[in-house]
């Protein structure tokens, strides 16, 4: 019997099966990725060189159907647009990851929406960008004169004022779409083994006169950028998130941080201050991870800013209402 072309050539026909099978699980595994992951479809970047980086406008991302990010035409965390020239009854919220909120929390469970629900009228918008720090945010508001609202909502964790101007470089973010999901998963595990070989550099692991010295260029920024808002006629209100360890007082507060806020005559809000009539443990639930916050905390935290917003909304329609009749 005449041997088929398999039969002669069995280590090829092994390869070409092998081959097959192995195109077949990247595929699987592709299709996975994408369908199960929501990989593939990140939020897409920018790079400036002014405030470093944060969310092109006009964007849609889903990673699944209940938790969606849409980022308005200004690159903000909103559902709707803005019109950068009419920053009447607009309130903008600042800050890094912890403002912002992950693609795990859907644009309406964040607490810059969440905290204004109540105040019929007004529109919330979050500028809020992973991995930034103070510098940041003061480079985008008052060195580019980013001024869509009349009330500031800053909310910083305290290692931000450690971070200086953060820029997109070594970081997970992509500047456009990869073209397949894996891909992303590739750029992830890159990113983790750059870590590895080339560390970040922790403030902690700083001198106390380099931490403090980084920390009183950050405060003096937010000193400047909470001017700068005032003169500008519009209401800046600053928090300081705490993390997890802090609820748990395992971690204490920085106590050179505070005492800059002092010496700089800049008044701050410690969120921790007003947990401390909840028990530990189910302050602890507010958390996703050690900073950012769960579905339940984004929901702790717009209730403990709530009644600021109300009140300085309040002065401010007062001031109008007596330049309106003045």
């Amino acid at each position: 019997m005449k041997k088929s072309v398999f039969e002669k050539h069995p280590r090829l026909t092994l390869a070409g099966v092998l081959l097959l099978f192995g195109l077949a699980g990247i595929a699987g595994l592709e299709l996975a990725a994408g369908s199960l992951f929501g990989l593939g479809h990140p939020v897409i970047y920018e790079s400036h060189p002014v405030y470093g980086y944060r969310p092109e406008p006009n964007q849609f991302v889903a990673r699944n159907k209940n938790d969606v990010v849409k980022i308005n035409n200004l690159g903000l965390r909103a559902n709707q647009d803005w019109d950068l020239n009419q920053p009447q009854h607009k309130i903008l919220f600042l800050g890094d990851s912890v403002t912002y909120g992950g693609s795990y929390i859907h644009n309406d469970q964040l607490f810059s929406s969440l905290a204004i629900k109540s105040f019929a009228g007004y529109e919330s918008g979050n500028a809020g960008v992973n991995g930034w720090g103070v510098d940041n945010v003061y480079a985008l508001v008052k060195e580019m004169h980013f001024l869509p609202a009349d009330v500031y909502v800053s909310v910083f964790p305290e290692g931000d004022f450690y971070r200086g101007l953060t820029r997109i470089g070594g970081q997970p973010f992509w500047t456009k779409k990869p073209r397949f999901a894996l891909e992303e998963l590739f750029h992830y595990f890159i990113y983790k083994i750059q870590q590895r070989q080339v560390p970040p550099i922790h403030f902690y692991e700083m001198t106390t006169a380099q931490r403090t010295h980084i920390a009183n260029l950050a405060v003096r920024n937010l000193k400047a950028l909470d001017e700068y808002l005032k003169s500008e006629g519009k209401t800046h209100l600053i928090y300081i998130s705490p993390s997890r360890s802090q609820i748990l007082k395992t971690q204490t507060e920085d106590l050179a941080l505070k005492q800059l806020f002092q010496d700089h005559k800049l008044h701050v809000v410690y969120l921790k201050d007003r947990l401390q009539s909840i028990p530990a443990s189910q302050a602890a639930a507010y958390f996703h991870d050690e900073i950012h916050l769960s579905i339940a905390g984004h929901q702790q935290w717009a209730a403990l800013i709530e009644p600021d917003l109300k009140q300085a909304l309040l002065a401010q329609e007062q001031l109008s209402y007596e330049n309106k009749n003045s």
